[in-house]
C-alpha cells in the first residue's frame, strides 16, 4: 500500500467488543463502503464473513492480526495488558486481504508484554514478506508508564523501530505537524495517521487531516472519528477533499456543513 488513502479502521469489536455507532456490524460496513472509502482496516474472520459484500467496492483490505486487551473480563479496563497475535498472515489471505495490520505498543509495566509484541510483530513481517502481504505496523505509546501518549520524540523512536522490525507502512498516532513532518521525513515507508477517540469538533478532524497531509502523510487510517460522526459519508467525502484533491480545511468543512 503507496498511494493517498482514506482507510476506516473497523477492528474495534475485536478488542473491546461492542461500540457506539458500531453496534450493526454490516450496516456499518455498507455505509462506509457507500461513502467511496479507498480501504478498510477489520479482523481477518470480519473481512472472511462480509467477503461477499465488500467484493462489490474497489477498496484496500487490511487485516488486523493481532488482539489487545485491558481486562480479562470483555470490554471492561482494568489496566491488563494482554496483546498477542491471534492471526496468521495466511489467514489474511485468503479472507481476501492485501494488507495485514500490527499495533507495536511502547511505555508496558510488564516487560515481557512487549519482549512478546516484538517478537511476534518480527516473525510476521517475515511471513508476510513470503507471502507477499504489505506489513502495516502501528507504534503507539498506549502503556500505563507513558504520561503523554502524542509525544513526538518517542514516537519517532517507536517508528524506526517499527520500520527496523519490518514494517511496509507506519500508521501513527499524530502529534501535531511540527512534531510528524520528522517522522516521515525520517521513514523510508508511506505514513498514514491514526485518529484515536472521536474528536469533538468536526474542524478539528479536518485540521489533523490537512496537517498531516501538508507534513507529507499519505493518508489516514481513522475509526471512530469517522463511524462515530453524525454523518459517516459526509466525513469521508471531506477526508478524500483534503488527501486526493488538496483541499483546504476551510472548503472541506464548508462541503461538510453544506450536507
Amino acid at each position: 500500500m503507496n498511494e493517498d488513502a482514506v482507510v476506516v479502521a473497523i477492528d474495534h469489536g475485536l478488542h473491546w467488543g461492542s461500540y457506539d455507532a458500531f453496534d450493526d456490524p454490516e450496516a456499518t460496513l455498507r455505509t462506509l463502503l457507500e461513502a467511496n472509502v479507498d480501504g478498510l482496516l477489520a479482523g481477518v474472520p470480519f473481512l472472511k464473513r462480509f467477503r461477499s459484500v465488500i467484493d462489490g467496492y474497489d477498496v484496500h483490505r487490511i487485516a488486523t492480526l493481532d488482539l489487545l486487551h485491558n481486562s480479562t473480563i470483555p470490554g471492561r479496563d482494568d489496566g491488563s495488558e494482554i496483546h498477542t497475535q491471534v492471526f496468521s498472515p495466511e489467514a489474511a489471505v485468503k479472507a481476501g486481504a492485501d494488507a495485514a495490520k500490527m499495533a507495536l505498543v511502547y511505555g508496558r509495566s510488564d516487560p515481557a508484554v512487549l519482549s512478546d509484541n516484538l517478537e511476534f510483530v518480527a516473525d510476521a513481517a517475515a511471513t508476510c514478506t513470503e507471502v507477499d502481504l504489505p506489513l502495516v505496523v502501528e507504534p503507539t505509546l498506549w502503556g500505563q508508564e507513558i504520561d503523554d501518549e502524542f509525544d513526538g520524540e518517542m514516537l519517532a523512536d517507536a517508528a524506526r523501530i517499527a520500520f527496523e522490525l519490518g514494517a511496509d507502512v507506519l500508521k501513527t498516532p499524530y502529534p501535531g505537524a511540527a512534531e510528524f513532518a520528522p517522522i516521515v521525513d525520517h521513514a523510508p515507508v508511506p505514513v498514514y495517521i491514526a485518529g484515536g477517540p472521536a474528536v469533538e469538533s468536526d474542524r478539528a478532524v479536518l485540521e489533523m487531516v490537512a496537517g498531516a497531509r501538508d507534513a507529507g502523510g499519505r493518508g489516514v487510517m481513522f475509526g471512530r472519528n469517522v463511524w462515530q460522526r453524525e454523518n459517516p459519508a459526509a466525513v469521508v467525502d471531506a477526508f478524500r477533499r483534503i488527501i486526493h484533491d488538496g483541499s483546504g480545511v476551510d472548503e472541506a468543512a464548508a462541503a461538510l456543513e453544506g450536507v
